[in-house]
């Protein structure tokens, strides 16, 4: 067996014939359906991306694990009533039938959706910064992070856990430390770069390769590594339902469909509509949100889901 797997190739020769096979049919009907993605290895498992990551998948002892996204699962619920599901897995026993069709189905939902989703070019500015990569690049070899690829650029992991990355960018070159926040920050280097909205993650910046301390910033990163070592991360405090008042609340104790609907949106959707529907000051605005976000809502979208279209 491989110590590193390095492609997709590398991760199917890790088992025996029948499931080589398997993992290789699936990549296929993968591949076909979605020609303009391109294959990696993200969290160690078979990758498919397309303006982020379309679908991952892999092998275990009694099932294929598929992992579309918690946003696709939810939106297949009903398909899905047969496997064992978490968030952002599906489950697919090796004693049955691999659905083919159903697969077909979640990932062209997810090219759908990714097709003109908008990622931030992170490479923009690379040649402006080749010293300052180069050195990261350096001081990263001195560590134990493994590099991925997520959301568009190089993120450096340990333990499967995000710990830094970095980018060039108009004025200035950053690092930024995902769980920051737990950091001594002995020097005082560190900013939240969106106040109000980063919780966990820092930056560092700097306007000169010069300015950049290998020594320092080794040190900054073997801390933000023991801090996985021991455990240590922000845990997002998921959003309490909201109640509907007003003229949501009298609109969905009016029409019996409507509040069905509603109600099989998740938390966060609800919250969302509840939300568009309380922040408008006029009456006549909330009469005239109401009546754009009714057909959404009675075709199981959400406020944001811009691109979605039921199979």
């Amino acid at each position: 067996m491989k110590t590193e797997i390095l492609n997709i190739d590398d991760y199917i020769q890790q088992f025996d014939s029948e499931k080589q096979d398997l993992l290789q049919a699936v990549r296929k009907l993968i591949s076909e359906l979605a020609p303009e993605a391109t294959e990696t290895i993200n969290y160690k498992m078979p990758t498919f991306r397309f303006n982020g990551n379309l679908i991952h998948f892999a092998m275990f002892k009694n099932h294929l694990g598929i992992y579309p996204g918690a946003e696709a699962i939810e939106f297949f619920q009903k398909d899905l009533i047969d496997y064992k599901t978490s968030k952002g897995a599906i489950q697919l026993p090796l004693d049955k039938e691999i659905p083919e069709d159903l697969i077909r189905k979640i990932v062209n939902y997810n090219l759908e959706i990714f097709r003109d989703k908008q990622v931030p070019d992170w490479k923009k500015h690379h040649e402006k910064w080749f010293d300052a990569i180069e050195k990261m690049e350096q001081i990263i070899a001195r560590t134990p992070l493994e590099k991925t690829f997520k959301w568009g650029g190089d993120v450096y992991v340990f333990d499967g856990k995000n710990v830094i990355s970095y980018a060039g960018f108009k004025n200035h070159f950053a690092l930024w430390f995902f769980q920051g926040v737990f950091l001594e920050d002995e020097h005082q280097v560190l900013i939240a770069a969106s106040e109000g909205r980063t919780h966990a993650q820092r930056q560092w910046r700097f306007t000169d390769v010069n300015e950049m301390d290998e020594d320092l910033i080794l040190k900054y990163i073997n801390e933000a590594i023991q801090l996985v070592k021991n455990g240590i991360e922000f845990k997002p405090v998921k959003a309490p339902p909201k109640t509907a008042v007003g003229i949501l609340a009298e609109a969905l104790s009016n029409d019996k469909y409507f509040n069905e609907a509603f109600y099989k949106l998740s938390v966060s959707k609800q919250n969302e509509y509840i939300i568009y529907i309380d922040e408008a000051k006029q009456e006549k605005t909330k009469i005239t949100r109401l009546e754009k976000i009714k057909p959404m809502i009675l075709e199981g979208k959400g406020l944001n889901d811009k691109y979605q279209k039921r199979k």
